[in-house]
Order: structure tokens, then C-alpha cells, then sequence
């Protein structure tokens, strides 16, 4: 029987009330990091070089550490080891610096010093940045697929959950109560990391993966797979051993998604899961 606490909260109500948010702008919405911000701008600057973006890097300790880090992992490591941050952004590229800088950023924004949610969005971390090795692993297989682009798609693909849940911590009876707040989570996460992402001028490509990743009968001009289609797949793949989760049951070969990809690259891809290097790898990157 439901506790009296249970009974007073209203999942509709609430749901109502954080799309009432979301539509006038009253949502609170969780902030890039300061460092991050003034990076993009000099990149989206046409008159920047790598130097200049390199200024702005080795202001923030943490941030140069990283990129340095991301710049000696699986996705571009050459045969001499990078060791500072201009040579970090050589050898990721001045145009692909842009998605490191924003992976990157991904982890101070999955962070939260309220303790009643704490312990979901630490969670909620992990998940991401295995959905985006599983994610760079397929690209891996797509030439058409950059691989740094699947990999911050995975990061950005459940974001807007954390809105849900910094407004959760405001309503213990439902940060309490783990199924009533998976309810909402799940109804509302994909518009709520669409308006997140169009909030954070992100380019289209990831707000689609956002607002589109759980809606497995999506339509999709081609055959040629796009970003959604690849975190589908890595999605699901992502829960294969988790036998409490929807996904784990699912019959991925039904799905376009996997049609597009194509049953080669999706076998490939698990046997790499299963080998497991190469996703570890992946992911110490951005732990």
C-alpha cells in the first residue's frame, strides 16, 4: 500500500509543471563550465589559431590535462606521445578541437552537490560515457560517422535528465521514491535535452540524438545510418548485461537502426565490447 507521503505526490502534476518550465524559460538549466565557454568562442572565431585556443586550455589545470589525455587516446594516438596542450590540439585538429572541448566539458556538468540526486547523476555519468564508447567503437566502422562526434553524442544523449533531477532534489517525496521518478525521467528526459542542447547552441546533429534515442521506430531518409541511429545501438548494447532493464530483452535485429548499421558492424562492435580494451580505453578517457 502506498505510504501517505506517496499518495500526496502527483507524477502528472509534476510532469505538467516542469513542461510549464521548460515552455517560459523557468527551468533551471545546468551551465558549461566558464573555461569551456571562452574556449568555443575562440574557436568559433575565424581569425583564431591554435595557439590562441591553446592560451585559453592551460588556464583551467584540469581542463589541459584532459585534452591532453583525449589527445593520446585510441581515437588519435600517433607514435609520439602528446605531452602539452598545443600539442594536443594539433593532433585532434583545429576543427575537431571544438567536440573534445565540449566531451570534455561533459563531466563537470554530470555533477551535482545536492546529495538526494548525487548518487543518479554519478550513475547517470557512468552510463553516458559508456554509451559513447560503445558509440565510438561503431563509428569506428562508418566512415561517414566521425568517431568524436559518436562519442560526444553518447555523452549528450541522456542529458536532459539532469534538469529532471535538479528539480527532483526540490521534491523529496520524489527523489525518494526510485520508481515514480524513473516514471518521469523517462517520459520527459528527450524534451527536455532537446530544449537543453538548442539552449547551448549545439549543432542539430546532437539535439536529434537527444530528442530521437529512445524512439526506436523512428523514420529516417536512406539507408545510410546517421548519429541517432548509432546511440540507439550503443544504447542497447550498453544494457546487455543488465537483465532489469527493458533493452536487455530487446531484439536489436529488428530494429532500423541496427538495419542501417548493418548486422557486420554490430557483431564487430560486440566482440570488441567482449574483448573490452578498446572501450576501456576509451572511457579512461573521460572518467
Amino acid at each position: 500500500m502506498a505510504t501517505e507521503e506517496e499518495q500526496k505526490f502527483d507524477v502528472k502534476s509534476f510532469a505538467t509543471e516542469l513542461r510549464d518550465d521548460i515552455e517560459n524559460n523557468r527551468i533551471k538549466l545546468p551551465t558549461l563550465p566558464a573555461i569551456s565557454l571562452e574556449a568555443l568562442l575562440v574557436v568559433n572565431d575565424a581569425d583564431s589559431s591554435m595557439a590562441d585556443v591553446a592560451k585559453v586550455i592551460i588556464k583551467d589545470t584540469s581542463m589541459a590535462t584532459r585534452l591532453v589525455r583525449y589527445a593520446n587516446s585510441p581515437l588519435y594516438a600517433g607514435t609520439v606521445k602528446v605531452t602539452s596542450v598545443k600539442m594536443a590540439i594539433t593532433r585532434i585538429g583545429f576543427d575537431a578541437v571544438k567536440h573534445a572541448i565540449l566531451s570534455l566539458a561533459m563531466k563537470d556538468v554530470f555533477s551535482t552537490p545536492f546529495k538526494l540526486v548525487q548518487k543518479r547523476m554519478e550513475l547517470l555519468w557512468v552510463h553516458s560515457v559508456r554509451v559513447a564508447s560503445i558509440a565510438t567503437l561503431i563509428a569506428g566502422y562508418l566512415p561517414h560517422i566521425k568517431q568524436d562526434e559518436a562519442m560526444l553524442a553518447g555523452l549528450i544523449h541522456d542529458v536532459g535528465v539532469i534538469p529532471i533531477l535538479l528539480k527532483a532534489k526540490d521534491r523529496p517525496e520524489l527523489a525518494e521514491q526510485s520508481e515514480q521518478l524513473d516514471k518521469v525521467t523517462k517520459a520527459l528526459h528527450m524534451l527536455v535535452g532537446k530544449f537543453l542542447l538548442q539552449y547551448w547552441n549545439f549543432e542539430k546533429t546532437f539535439i536529434d540524438v537527444a530528442a530521437q534515442h529512445d524512439r526506436l521506430d523512428r523514420k529516417c531518409d536512406g539507408d545510410k545510418a546517421d548519429h541517432v541511429d548509432v546511440i540507439q545501438i550503443a544504447n542497447i548494447l550498453s544494457y546487455a548485461d543488465d537483465d532489469q532493464h527493458a533493452y536487455s530483452e530487446l531484439d536489436i535485429t529488428k530494429l532500423p537502426a541496427y538495419r542501417r548499421i548493418g548486422d557486420e558492424v554490430v557483431t564487430q562492435v560486440m566482440t570488441d565490447i567482449e574483448d573490452g580494451a578498446a572501450e576501456q580505453s576509451i572511457s579512461h578517457t573521460l572518467l
